[in-house]
Order: C-alpha cells, then sequence, then structure tokens
C-alpha cells in the first residue's frame, strides 16, 4: 500500500517561502552532480590514458620477452658454433699430426728406396745381364728378375701411396681451416645480431621505465578523482539529506507539508512499453552493476517510478542522459542512459509520467533504460520493488 501526504494551498505567502527553499536545494544539488560530472569525465579521461599506457606498457614487455628469446636463441647459436670450432680446431690438429706423420712416412719411403737403388748400381748386382749370367738356372734366372721387379713396385707403389696420402691429408686440412673461417665468421655475424638485440632490449627496458613512471602518474591522477567523486557522492547524499530535513523541519514548524514522502509499496515499470530485463543487480564484469537494465527501443518512453521531486537531471559521462526522482523519505530512483531529458531539477512528477525517452547514452552497448534504486543513499537491488 502506498499512503501519500499532498501539500496544501494554505498559507500562501509561506508555501512560496518553501517552495524557493526547496527549489534552492535542488539547485545545489544539481551543481553537486554537475560537478560530479566534470570531474567523472576527467576520471574517465585519466582511465583512457592510463588504460593506453598500460596497453602499451604491456606491448613493450612482450616485444623485451621476445627480444630476450631472440638472445637466448643467439646465445645457443654461440655456444652451437663454439663447439664446432673446438670440434674443427681438434680435427685440423690431428691432420695436422697425420700431415707431418705421412711427410715423415714419405721421406723414410724414399730414402730407403734411395739406398736400395744405390747399393744396386754401386754393386752392380741389379741388372738384367748380371740376372741372366749368374743364374743357375732359367727359373733362377726368372726368379731373380720378379724379385727384382716386386721390389721396384713395392717401392714405387708405396711412395705413390704416401704422397697420396699426404695430400689427402694437406686437403682435408685445408678444407677444415675453411669450415672453421666460415664458422668464425657465422659466430662473428651472430654475435653481432646478439650485441644489436641487446641494444634494443636496453632502449626497450628504458621505455618500460618511462610507461612506469608515467602509470604510476596517472595512477595517482585517477585515485584522486576517484576520492574526489567519492566525496561529491557523499556530498549530494548529505545534500539529499539536508533537503529532506529542511522540509521536513518546514512542515513541522507549519504544518504545511511541502513534499511528498513514500511510505512503501511498488513502483511503476518505468518502460512503457515493458522491455526485456539485460542485465540484473549484483556483481558484473569485475564490479558491481547498481541497478536493472531492461532493453527497448530507441525513444521509448520512460515513466517515473512514482511520484516526487526531480533532484538530478543532466548528463554523465558513465550514466549518460540521466534522472534523479526524490521520492522523500530517504528513496531516490534514477533512470540513465536516455537519449532524451523530458523533466528538469526542481520539477515535482507523478507516478507513471513520462520524464525520458529510451536511448544510448554514456557507458551504453544498446538502447535501454538503466532503473536505479537509492534508499538512505545506498543503491539496493530494485526489482523486488517493481510492480511487473
Amino acid at each position: 500500500m502506498r499512503k501519500w501526504k499532498k501539500g496544501a494551498g494554505l498559507f500562501t505567502a509561506l508555501a512560496v517561502v518553501l517552495s524557493f527553499s526547496l527549489s534552492a536545494s535542488a539547485s545545489d544539488i544539481g551543481a553537486l552532480q554537475e560537478k560530479k560530472r566534470q570531474t567523472g569525465e576527467k576520471k574517465k579521461e585519466a582511465e583512457g590514458v592510463l588504460s593506453r599506457l598500460e596497453t602499451e606498457q604491456s606491448n613493450i614487455a612482450t616485444a623485451i620477452q621476445e627480444l630476450d628469446e631472440a638472445v637466448a636463441e643467439f646465445n645457443d647459436q654461440i655456444d652451437e658454433l663454439e663447439a664446432e670450432k673446438l670440434s674443427l680446431q681438434d680435427d685440423i690438429a690431428v691432420k695436422e699430426d697425420e700431415l707431418a706423420d705421412a711427410k715423415v712416412a714419405e721421406q723414410d719411403q724414399y730414402e730407403a728406396m734411395k739406398k736400395r737403388i744405390q747399393y744396386a748400381y754401386e754393386n752392380g748386382d741389379y741388372n738384367y745381364l748380371d740376372t741372366i749370367f749368374t743364374s743357375a738356372s732359367v727359373a733362377d734366372m726368372v726368379n731373380a728378375a720378379e724379385y727384382e721387379s716386386q721390389i721396384y713396385k713395392y717401392d714405387t707403389d708405396m711412395l705413390d701411396d704416401l704422397i697420396q696420402i699426404k695430400t689427402d691429408i694437406a686437403d682435408k686440412e685445408e678444407q677444415l681451416r675453411k669450415d672453421l673461417a666460415e664458422v668464425e665468421d657465422i659466430e662473428e655475424d651472430v654475435q653481432e645480431s646478439k650485441e644489436a638485440v641487446e641494444i634494443m632490449i636496453e632502449g626497450k627496458e628504458k621505455q618500460m621505465q618511462n610507461y612506469r613512471a608515467s602509470i604510476g602518474e596517472y595512477e595517482d591522477v585517477v585515485a584522486q578523482l576517484a576520492a574526489a567523486e567519492a566525496e561529491l557522492d557523499d556530498q549530494i547524499a548529505a545534500a539529499e539529506r539536508a533537503a529532506a530535513e529542511a522540509a521536513a523541519a518546514a512542515a513541522a514548524a507549519t504544518g504545511i507539508p511541502t513534499t511528498i514522502y513514500y511510505t512503501g509499496g511498488t513502483f511503476q515499470w518505468p518502460v512503457s512499453t515493458g522491455g526485456v530485463i539485460t542485465s540484473r543487480f549484483g556483481p558484473r564484469w569485475g564490479t558491481v552493476h547498481r541497478g536493472l537494465d531492461i532493453g527497448c527501443p530507441m525513444g521509448t518512453p520512460i515513466l517515473a517510478g512514482e511520484a516526487g521531486t526531480v533532484i538530478a537531471a543532466g548528463y554523465h559521462y558513465s550514466m549518460g542522459n540521466y534522472v534523479l526522482i526524490d521520492h522523500g523519505g530517504g528513496v531516490c530512483t534514477v533512470y540513465m542512459h536516455n537519449s532524451e531529458l523530458l523533466v528538469s531539477v526542481g520539477q515535482v512528477v507523478a507516478r507513471a509520467q513520462v520524464i525520458s525517452l529510451a536511448g544510448s547514452t554514456g557507458d551504453s552497448t544498446g538502447p535501454h533504460c538503466h532503473f536505479g534504486l537509492r534508499i538512505n543513499g545506498t543503491y539496493i537491488d530494485p526489482e523486488p520493488y517493481l510492480a511487473h
């Protein structure tokens, strides 16, 4: 049930004075709301800058991470190249030893062959005539000639093999040295690339320090503006209480009611066409949604939940075009995101009176009416108080 007390038409002069007092209170609240709107806009702008700075900082952090990974890859490549260099140097050392041994063996074989040739020449033992005349038989002659031929073939084959081995070792050593030079060139390139990336990391880290400093500054700005906004909320609530107390005191002193007092009952559903509930009161997106969102077409008439006095009507960066109605008894309703406002501060409205047209102003993702309910300055879930 709802009980209403309406202002009497007595004591005209006194009523005019009281009306002026209430209008002044509503004007004070409107001024505070405007100041809060401006503070809110500054806070939103600072939050936008802070968000961009945080995004840039995140991008830089990602870039630094990628550069660090590149440096790690370069270090791995350098380690692999160092290992390959050591292996090549070991192979070169082995080949140098093998080449030295082959040179010694070649020289030894050459010297031995020279000695046999010299001995045969000096003693005249190894010529075909001597072989023929000194042989006891044809078989001995054949055997001696064969032996001489085998010795000569052995010497020349051994010498040829040693020369080939020495050549192969020298070629292999030369190839290893070329491979080593190539690996050293690659390592030099990798080292230069690593140093270039490290310079980039140093620059990025300086950028990160600058962004951290800027973010810290804007966090302080946002905190200060948030504190100012909270202070303005307290001032608005205090102004609402003062207006109610002044009206109650005036009514008590004169016996003339000066406003409407809400004493219970359901509120009028605010969307004239019904609409669809799209979001309820409570936790949402990491914050608290302080009202009921009712989706409806753009321009849908929005109705006052109950009779009362408009104590704020204007624009807020988050609420968009909004109307705040005081129903007395510490009860206020708020209607946000309107495309157009049809009432003004200080105006007395009736229950179900059209006060605005639905829209999507402020922080909104589509046309709807955000209906909020404040009791003694605190937002509560309005759905149980609405007549469906």
